[in-house]
């Protein structure tokens, strides 16, 4: 990733037949806020968790008929992590009166060690990819806090899990690595795969991490994505933080999933294993998750 900056971008994109606004994309510019970047755009899906009056996720019976609970990660262990994702139920997937709250355990014989820890994890049943379907253009929002500690490891991201048609491609935004040289307070995006290209804006000071002086596992906080066919704009609490030119090349479209990682044994993620059983039960909580499409 390199850092640079360009004009605001004025290209429109050509209305889908099936767009229900008269208004037409135009690619967001640079001093753009998310919300401004989006205002034509007509709402997809809006999901809101918790138990509260007016949430329309509020137990594990609603929660299952939009989302999945497996992603490309399935039952086994994957990057040398010590979680293992489980199926829907109420010690790793908790509700409280405004959040869902995707639970790392520690179960009966587990430990910190490669497998020793349950984990939650949602993946839509539904998959986005612009081109397809008659859409052009996607946004996403995710308002999420994270928790706090070394060896956690929570992302949302687009992936495909269709066995066959995995090329790497990868959408991340957020990816939080609380480990020896990153910690809560350093926000990455990272795209993936052979479709990366050009990096098109950045205001991160280094290629990797964007150090805001912010702990973002002591609030919520808006991680909002705008994907066209050829790049990815990636937004923190409304701010454009790097825009990305990104083509999808896996043969399978991508699902938006939010998980919890917890440690890892792999050479290239030092320092990523939590230190104490203290941590635990540690929660990423999700407050809301919407879709923008046309």
């Amino acid at each position: 990733m390199l850092l640079s900056f360009i004009p605001r971008l004025a290209v429109a994109v050509a209305l889908s037949s099936q767009a229900n606004s008269s208004h037409v994309f135009v690619n967001p510019g640079m001093s753009q806020t998310f919300d401004q970047a989006i205002q034509n755009l007509p709402v997809l899906h809006s999901y809101t968790f918790g138990t509260a009056p007016g949430r329309d996720i509020c137990d594990l019976a609603s929660l299952a008929k939009t989302f999945s609970p497996y992603g490309i990660a399935g039952t086994i262990v994957i990057n040398q992590e010590w979680e293992i994702y489980q199926q829907f139920n109420p010690a790793n997937f908790v509700f409280t009166p405004s959040t869902l709250n995707l639970t790392a355990t520690i179960p009966a014989g587990g430990g910190l060690f490669p497998g020793g820890i349950h984990s939650g994890q949602i993946w839509t049943k539904d998959t986005f990819q612009p081109g397809k379907d008659g859409k052009v253009v996607y946004a996403f929002e995710v308002r999420l806090r994270n928790p706090p500690g070394p060896g956690f490891w929570y992302s949302a991201w687009l992936y495909t899990k269709t066995p066959g048609t995995d090329d790497r491609s990868e959408i991340d935004n957020p990816e939080f690595f609380n480990m020896e040289w990153q910690n809560e307070f350093d926000w990455t995006s990272t795209l993936h795969g052979p479709g990366v290209g050009a990096m098109l804006y950045n205001i991160r000071t280094n290629p990797w991490v964007w150090h805001p002086g912010l702990n973002f596992s002591a609030d919520f906080h808006d991680y909002q994505t705008i994907w066209t066919q050829d790049t990815v704009y990636a937004y923190v609490d409304g701010t454009l933080v790097s825009a990305q030119s990104f083509r999808w090349t896996a043969k399978g479209e991508p699902q938006f999933g939010i998980n919890l990682a917890v440690g890892s044994n792999a050479s290239n993620l030092p320092g990523l294993q939590p230190n104490s059983w203290s941590e635990f039960p540690a929660a990423l909580q999700v407050d809301h998750f919407t879709i923008w499409a046309q």
